[in-house]
């Protein structure tokens, strides 16, 4: 497990990189409040769905509900649940990965939390196409063969830059999955499972019941049923402040002033 000044040097990293890019957090921000507007304004629910998929769920679940990673870790006595909505293509969904994702991903390792992943389709809704779903679809495939975690930080980190109908290109899942370890005959069943969208029906279900249940943007973060205002975990100097985050989340106590508002 690395140190928090591991995870500080990363998060870091990713805020000041050549690249230039401003603040996370503000970046974060912003792209909600356009988001927020897409959804007011009704194209959320301008998706077709034309991409034939198979309907498999991942072990342990049915249709609709969130995936939990880690479903044989041994919890702590009180360990809170968290939920996370996310779409790997949605470029704040990146942000937050970037900043709190390896923390969340070893408090559910280490049985501190439980963790729901509901993986949502809310780019597709926008700018037509499946890729959001397909790229879900894709993550469970590497999960069947162990490398949820690794696979899921590489498929984030080849995020378009430009968000169209074509979403990921198709070479980004293979090339996901050999930078998260798997090769060989693990790799060709991730492959099959990939090409043959095992898993679409089952992320189009969790997007359908997220969004009945009222989550019809992403990222959200929610503590035994609080939702937390994520991007307001940020230390002196304004960079993104894991550590804070992983006290509120192992203890399920949600301050009143991290509680998200609409």
């Amino acid at each position: 497990m690395s140190t928090p000044q591991d995870r500080r040097a990363k998060i870091q990293a990713a805020g000041n990189g050549s690249s230039g890019r401003a603040n996370p957090i503000i970046v974060a921000g912003v792209v909600v409040v356009l988001i927020i507007a897409l959804v007011v304004g009704g194209v959320i629910w301008s998706a077709t769905r034309g991409t034939e998929g198979g309907d498999a769920t991942p072990q342990g679940v049915t249709d609709g509900e969130p995936y939990n990673p880690y479903p044989d870790v041994e919890l702590v006595e009180g360990a809170p649940t968290v939920d996370v909505y996310e779409d790997f293509r949605c470029p704040v969904c990146k942000t937050f990965e970037e900043a709190f994702g390896e923390t969340i991903d070893e408090l559910a390792a280490d049985g501190q939390i439980r963790l729901n992943v509901h993986l949502k389709t809310v780019i597709d809704s926008i700018t037509g196409g499946e890729s959001s779903a397909i790229a879900g679809s894709s993550a469970l495939c590497a999960a069947d063969q162990g490398a949820w975690s690794e696979y899921h930080t590489e498929l984030f980190a080849r995020q378009p830059a430009e968000e169209t109908s074509d979403g990921f290109p198709e070479s980004t899942y293979p090339e996901a999955a050999e930078a998260a370890g798997l090769s060989g005959e693990e790799l060709e069943e991730f492959t099959t499972c990939t090409e043959e969208n095992r898993y679409l029906e089952y992320v189009r279900s969790v997007e359908e019941a997220s969004s009945e249940a009222g989550f019809t943007g992403t990222p959200a973060l929610v503590v035994d049923g609080t939702e937390v205002s994520w991007g307001s975990f940020a230390d002196g100097s304004g960079q993104p402040d894991p550590d804070a985050l992983a006290e509120v989340l192992s203890s399920g106590e949600v301050p009143e002033d991290k509680v998200a508002t609409e």
